[in-house]
């Protein structure tokens, strides 16, 4: 009998340390939605203006760049992630490391989210930190599935804010859901 209760605790225990497999949008309160932000801000500083009459270098772009920009960086998390075991499959903007592994790194949604201006918001964005030796520079550029403990922490960071840390346990090729 007490074999059978060790067993059943030790199971449960295991059960308890598996990680909650996420999706992006997992990460999103409810409600929010980044595209309704944009358009308040569009409606804001442009007004009636049609998008496509809209000319490169436009004082108004600057503008509407900044107040994405502060939106993005201001949007909200989602709290009842905090100390989680997470996986979550996600693309990496490298930021430390050497010529073999990369150590830090920015995890996003999709391939070249950060490098380009501005940057998604920053419940779309997770600063990683590997613990080890890291991930192999080679494969930190492609698709890859991260499993540790995600903590709700705004980062800022060179490519942008982050809204979460994972304190990256493992990394492997991405193979699908």
């Amino acid at each position: 009998m007490r074999l059978l209760i060790l067993l059943f605790c030790l199971t449960l225990s295991v059960h308890a340390m598996a990680a909650r497999e996420l999706e992006w949008d997992d990460l999103v309160p409810a409600g929010y939605e980044p595209q309704k932000v944009y358009g308040a801000l569009f409606e804001e500083i442009y007004g009636d203006e049609e998008p496509e009459s809209i000319e490169d270098g436009d004082d108004k772009g600057e503008r509407m760049m900044d107040a994405i920009d502060k939106a993005w960086r201001e949007a909200p998390l989602k709290q009842s992630l905090d100390n989680t075991a997470v996986r979550i499959p996600g693309y990496g903007v490298p930021l430390d490391g050497d010529e073999e592994y990369v150590r830090e790194f920015l995890l996003v949604p999709y391939f070249g989210a950060c490098i380009h201006t501005p940057p998604p918001p920053r419940n779309q964005i997770i600063l990683v930190k590997m613990k080890g030796q890291g991930v192999p520079l080679d494969l930190v550029f492609e698709a890859l599935w991260l499993e540790g403990t995600l903590k709700v922490s705004s980062q800022d960071t060179e490519y942008g804010t982050a809204g979460y840390v994972l304190e990256g346990e493992s990394a492997e090729l991405f193979t699908g859901y």
